[in-house]
Parts: C-alpha cells; sequence; structure tokens
C-alpha cells in the first residue's frame, strides 16, 4: 500500500520521528468470543483442529486487528501485515497469510510458513458458505489517513463489494501479527500475539419451583436436569456442557464432588418447607453460570406427618380420584385481607391439608384444564334430545353436566357451545369451569339447579388438624360429558376394543391448481346417529375450502371448522337414526391442490399426539360408538339403478343384513335357504325409493353350516352364499 502524502510542511514533533507505529501491544492480546459458532467458517479437516473440543470445527471470534502510525508528509508510505496462524492448534504457527500476496476469496494456505514469500501451500477453504465465489469473503487491508495519522485494518470484504469492509472473523487459537510501515528508507515493524477465546457463560435459565410430596421412603431425590428450562453455550454443545447443582449457600464457584459435577440431591424429612437450591452450567473452557430454583418438600404422604386429606371423586364413580384438581384454602385475617393457599397434589390425586390458620377457612376445588375430556358429539345429541324432550337425560347430575354455559339451565345454546368446543372454535366453556365440583352429601332433586345441598365448597372454623375429618371430600362432574366418558386420572384409558367403521376416500391425484370435490363413503352400510372426526392434511400442499354434507345427512345438525393449519373437525348428529349404504356420500370435501399431489399423500396423514385433534368415531342406532378409520381405495365408478349389497356381517354367529337401495319405491322379495333347495325364510316388503337394510332373523339359522341368500326387486334378482359360524 503506498500512500503520497501533500503536505507542505513537516510538522517539528514529528519531523524526526516517522514514521512512527503508535501503541504497538506488547503483551498477547484476548480477543473475546461472545459469538455462537458458524460451521462453515473455519472447519476444514484435517488443516483445522481443535484440541479442547476434539473437532475440525473451530469456533471463531470478530478480531479487530488494528494499526496506527504517524507518517511523515510529502513521501509515500508502504503498509503490509503478515499473521502467522496456528490452525490446528499444535503451538506451530504453519498458516500465513500475507496483505503482499492475498490468497483467492474463502481460502488460506496452509503449511506455506517456511516458503519464499509464502507461496503455494496447501487450500483451505474457512469460507464455506453455499454461497457464489463473488461473495465468498476474502482478506483484505483497509486504510484511512487523517492529517498526519495513517491507520490500517485487516479486513474481509468480497470480490463483488470490494469496497465494503468487516473485520475478519479469525478462528480458535493462537496466531501471531506483524505489521510493518516503510517511508523515507525508514522500516517501522510491530509484532504482537493475540488469541481468540470463547469468553461468554453458558445460558440457563431454570424452569418453576417444585413442590412435592417427600415420598414412602422418607426421601426424596431431585436432579439438576428436572429444573432447565434451556441451556446453550455458544460454543460447547449441549451434550458436552458439565450440569451441576448444591443447596444455596453451601459453596461457590462451580459444584464438584471428587470432582465431578453433582447430577442430583436427596433431601429428607429434615429438610422439609421450602429449600434453594444453584443449577450451574459449565462450558468446555471453564466459564459457568447459574440460576435459582427452591424445592418446597411437604409431607402430604404420611411419612413425617399425618395431615388431612382433600380428594375430588367422580360423581358417577366414587373410587375415581379426579387427578390435576387446583385446591384452594380461603380465609379473612384481622385487616380483613383475603388469604389464599394452594394445597399441593399427591401421587393418588388427592391432597393433604397443610395449612392451619388461625382463621375459619373455606377450601374449595377448581379444574379449568383440557375442557374437552369426554366431551363428543354423541354427548350433543343425547342433551339435543333431552332439550326436544324425545328422551330426558335420565340422572339429575347429567342435567347440571349439560349446561355448558352455566346459566342454570339446558337449552340449544349449551349444544352450540359444546360442539364450538368439539370444533376447535374456542377453547374453554363459558365461564371457564371444566370441571364442577360439589360437597360429598350433595343429591340433586329433580331439579338439580335447586339444590340447597349442594354447595361447591366446605367452610370449617378454627380447629387443630387432628379434628378435621380424616378425608375431606369433594364429587365433580365433567361439563359437557352426559354419558361418563371423561378420564377422571392416568389410571383410566380409552376402551381399545371398539368395533372399527372404514370410511373409504379415492385415491386419486390432483394437479396445481385443481378443485375436486372428494368424497368419504362408508364400507359398510349401517344406521348412524352422528359421527365426529379430525382429518389432518398438509396445508402446504392443498386447501379444503368448503365441507359439505352427504344427501342423507341432516344439514342442520352438520358443523365443520379448521381450528389450526392442516387440521379440519367434523361434527354430525341426528336424534333419528339415517341409513347409509357403501355408495352414499358421508360427505364431500372441496380441495384445492397447491402443488401436484397425491391425495393419500397429503390427507388423513399421521400427525403427532400435540396436533389438537379429536377422536374419530360413529353412533349406531344402538348407542354404540365405534371408531373411524380411513382409508384409500382406487375409484370406481358410479352405480345406478337398484343395488343390492352384500350381507353384513357374513361370516355371522347370529343374523344379518342385506343392503339395499332402490331407485323407485317397489316390492322386494327377501329369502334364505339351505344348500339342498329349501326355502328356511321368506319375506316380502314395500319399499319406499332409497336405502334400506333388510334383516334375516337368527332363528332362520339353526345349525352352523353354509346357507343361500337372495333377494328379488322386480324382474331383477340378487344372490349368494351365507356362512354361519
Amino acid at each position: 500500500m503506498l500512500f503520497a502524502l501533500g503536505w507542505g510542511f513537516v510538522p517539528p514533533m514529528y519531523g524526526q520521528n516517522c514514521p512512527n507505529i503508535l501503541q504497538c501491544p506488547v503483551l498477547q492480546q484476548t480477543i473475546c468470543d461472545p459469538t455462537e459458532n458458524d460451521s462453515t467458517f473455519w472447519n476444514e479437516d484435517p488443516y483445522t483442529f481443535s484440541n479442547l473440543r476434539q473437532s475440525a470445527d473451530l469456533y471463531e471470534g470478530i478480531a479487530d486487528l488494528t494499526m496506527r502510525a504517524v507518517a511523515c508528509a510529502g513521501a509515500e508510505i508502504t503498509v503490509t501485515y503478515r499473521i502467522v496462524m496456528d490452525l490446528d492448534n499444535d503451538l506451530l504457527g504453519e498458516t500465513v497469510i500475507s496483505s503482499t500476496n492475498l490468497p483467492p476469496p474463502g481460502i488460506v494456505f496452509a503449511n506455506n510458513a517456511l516458503n519464499p514469500n509464502y507461496s503455494g501451500g496447501d487450500t483451505v477453504w474457512f469460507d464455506k458458505r453455499p454461497v457464489p465465489a463473488s461473495s465468498r469473503f476474502r482478506f483484505a487491508m483497509e486504510t484511512h489517513l487523517s492529517n498526519d495519522t495513517l491507520r490500517a485494518y485487516v479486513r474481509w470484504n468480497t470480490p463483488e463489494n470490494p469496497n465494503q469492509y468487516l473485520a475478519p472473523r479469525m478462528p480458535e487459537g493462537q496466531h501471531t501479527i506483524f505489521w510493518t510501515v516503510v517511508q523515507n528508507g525508514i522500516t517501522r515493524n510491530c509484532q504482537y500475539s493475540f488469541r481468540v477465546t470463547d469468553c461468554a457463560a453458558p445460558t440457563l435459565f431454570c424452569g418453576n419451583n417444585l413442590i412435592d410430596d417427600i415420598g414412602p421412603n422418607r426421601s426424596y431425590t431431585i436432579f439438576a436436569a428436572q429444573f432447565i428450562d434451556f441451556v446453550a453455550d455458544n460454543i460447547t454443545s449441549d451434550d458436552d456442557l458439565d450440569i451441576s447443582m448444591r443447596r444455596a449457600g453451601a459453596g461457590t464457584g462451580f459444584p464438584v464432588q471428587n470432582g465431578n459435577p453433582v447430577s442430583q440431591l436427596t433431601l429428607d424429612c429434615s429438610n422439609l418447607g421450602t429449600q434453594p437450591i444453584e443449577i450451574w452450567a459449565r462450558d468446555e473452557h471453564g466459564i459457568s453460570s447459574h440460576c435459582n430454583v427452591s424445592v418446597q418438600l411437604t409431607d402430604s404422604a404420611y411419612i413425617c406427618t399425618e395431615l388431612p386429606r382433600v380428594c375430588a371423586r367422580t360423581y358417577w364413580d366414587t373410587t375415581q380420584v379426579i387427578e390435576q384438581v387446583e385446591t384452594i384454602v380461603n380465609w379473612v385475617d384481622t385487616g380483613s385481607v383475603i388469604r389464599t393457599h394452594i394445597l399441593s397434589e399427591l401421587p393418588d390425586g388427592c391432597f393433604n391439608l397443610d395449612t392451619f390458620p388461625a382463621y375459619p377457612v373455606y377450601i374449595a376445588p377448581y379444574k379449568s384444564s383440557d375442557p374437552l375430556n369426554g366431551v363428543t358429539t354423541f354427548d350433543l345429541l343425547l342433551i339435543s334430545k333431552h332439550v326436544l324432550a324425545i328422551e330426558a337425560l335420565d340422572e339429575p347430575w347429567k342435567i347440571i353436566a349439560a349446561d355448558a354455559n352455566a346459566n342454570g339451565s339446558v337449552t340449544t345454546n349449551d349444544v352450540v357451545q359444546l360442539r364450538r368446543l368439539i370444533l376447535g372454535m374456542i377453547d374453554q366453556l363459558p365461564g371457564n369451569k371444566s370441571w364442577r365440583f360439589f360437597e360429598e352429601d350433595c343429591v340433586f332433586p329433580p331439579n338439580p339447579f335447586n339444590a340447597p345441598n349442594c354447595a361447591n365448597g366446605y367452610n370449617f372454623d378454627v380447629m387443630p388438624f387432628w379434628a378435621y375429618p380424616e378425608e375431606i371430600r369433594f364429587y365433580g362432574l365433567k361439563m359437557g360429558d352426559v354419558n361418563n366418558s371423561a378420564l377422571a386420572n392416568s389410571t383410566q384409558s380409552v376402551p381399545e376394543d371398539r368395533s372399527v367403521k372404514k370410511v373409504q376416500l379415492p385415491d386419486i391425484s390432483l394437479k396445481a391448481g385443481e378443485v375436486m370435490d372428494i368424497p368419504l363413503r362408508m364400507e359398510q352400510a349401517g344406521s348412524w346417529l352422528g359421527f365426529q372426526c379430525s382429518l389432518p392434511f398438509d396445508a402446504t400442499k392443498m386447501e379444503i375450502t368448503d365441507v359439505i354434507a352427504g344427501s342423507r345427512i341432516n344439514p342442520q345438525e352438520f358443523a365443520s371448522a379448521q381450528p389450526e393449519a392442516g387440521m379440519l373437525r367434523i361434527s354430525w348428529f341426528d336424534v333419528s337414526p339415517q341409513t347409509l349404504l357403501p355408495d352414499d356420500n358421508l360427505l364431500l370435501l372441496r380441495v384445492k391442490a397447491l402443488t401436484p399431489l397425491r391425495l393419500r399423500d397429503v390427507l388423513a396423514i399421521p400427525v403427532e399426539e400435540t396436533v389438537r385433534a379429536i377422536t374419530s368415531e360413529m353412533y349406531t342406532a344402538e348407542n354404540i360408538a365405534q371408531a373411524l378409520q380411513f382409508e384409500f381405495q382406487a375409484p370406481a365408478n358410479s352405480l345406478s339403478g337398484t343395488q343390492v349389497f352384500n350381507p353384513q356381517p357374513n361370516p355371522f354367529t347370529a343374523g344379518t343384513s342385506i343392503p339395499v337401495r332402490l331407485e323407485r319405491a317397489g316390492q322386494v322379495q327377501v329369502s334364505a335357504g339351505n344348500m339342498e333347495g329349501k326355502t328356511l325364510y321368506s319375506n316380502t316388503f314395500d319399499l319406499s325409493e332409497g336405502a334400506h337394510l333388510l334383516d334375516i332373523p337368527a332363528t332362520t339359522f339353526a345349525e352352523k353350516g353354509v346357507y343361500t341368500w337372495q333377494v328379488r326387486a322386480g324382474a331383477e334378482v340378487f344372490q349368494g352364499k351365507l356362512v354361519r359360524l
């Protein structure tokens, strides 16, 4: 770099001392790197290697490598730099970058330290970003001359923006820079070492404080990992961070025991109450950080003390304890201030009454979580029958559960609110109550909204803990659940032995931009009171623009919603059973392909449990819930005229039914016989146009074996074989 200084005079103070490099460091300079590692820089095995991390991926830090010199006026000045780097951390500088012979973009040359003019060497890509060569960084020098002061900087720029400089990101390790300034035959040098090292402590966030019971063995073990919400370091990977813990105030610095981090602590009865705990994280460079949590250890399992228990059980089955209930104790102190204490849940779902203030107390449970637990379209059907006076709910408590909007009555609006909950249009029922609780002696009268003995909580006067009942019991009702299907605790599970009914979809492909109505049809004929389902789909590839009820579905009680991208929920019921045959459309999905697609790859796709989905199920005319399963079938041509479908079930153990559809009203004869040709059953029906199920009674088939069936409709005859098991 040559500079001609156009001064008309020589400042007297610098006339004999220029050029002169100012403030050249004497000691090694430390470049502190707080940034995250970028694996696209300085990562070239085997030329780069970190002894500490045992990896070729060197972390990098922004380096301010600057030289400032006083220059003489009117003479050319030359500035150069040479950086000797130790990329493999073997304490030998094998890689030289010289400003007089700078390497191409993205490259430095290793093992060139002893070569003439530092030429040649092995190519090392320090910039592996997936960008064009014109956008890769290269080493450069930026200079500025102001009056008598010259500043030079080691910089990066790119071929496409040669005048846009930024400080280089130098790799970890110890390196040396040599600055040389020449003017008027005088040479000045500045040499110093610099080390790029990590200086950022791990980022550590602790989670909520812990409240728990001491447990049956009079001890309680806590683990450092269970309190950490987030931990990460700019350089050290999560798996290589050291995690430790200790009781607050029991020491300083990173906690170790026999030289190893302390991953767990065991508390006992002497540690009841609140214990402050320190959680620590340490990176590979020995830099550490910590956060504080507290563990409130209670004796709610009657190990160290014996306290009254508070339990909430289901109204319909008093053996089932309702879990995850918030139970509070309220009282008013002498200053008329309302005080609240929340009890800690025990492993069995009950609580210990562990506070006894010197004031009368009020104890009540609450639960607003999981409002969809036990609520299905079948509940809507039962509540609608009650509202329409078709079939009243047979227990007063069910009427309370049906009051979804908590206004003291059961109306169509309750059905509307529950359907909105099922479809995901709302996340909570009005009043934000998922459950309602009542005292143990609550007995609902025929009009359950007028129940004077059904308070929501207990009032107790001041008394010692041993004077309380051994168990303070509540009974709970799941709002919206009128058929006892809610799960009260983790020991219960949804029955897995339910019959499965299949819904068939065409296995077709669509072009980008194509709009099509996709039919969903039942595999087998049946009479149904309703159904609900979740249909997950890939919203990046397909849109569902409309959901249309099939011709045999009452559209007034048919509803759908998309509560989130990629999830369709559908709910339908009818107070009268509707017969659907295999070629009847249960519904139509109007879809638009955003990309070329095959339907089975983007619709009814598997989803994670975290996705908001409802159980897919159908309800028979006998009020039995059966699981729904979606399957894709090759598209078939539509049928017309009179249709007779295969008997179902077949084989069978009792009777069977033959699904038929008549193009027009007429007379239909159904018969069954044995293999010798003897008729065992025959009946003639005058049927209306549409779908029907023709039953053949079980008494027709006295023994196991093979039989025949026949259906005559006008001039058409359909026949086949039956097998009784």
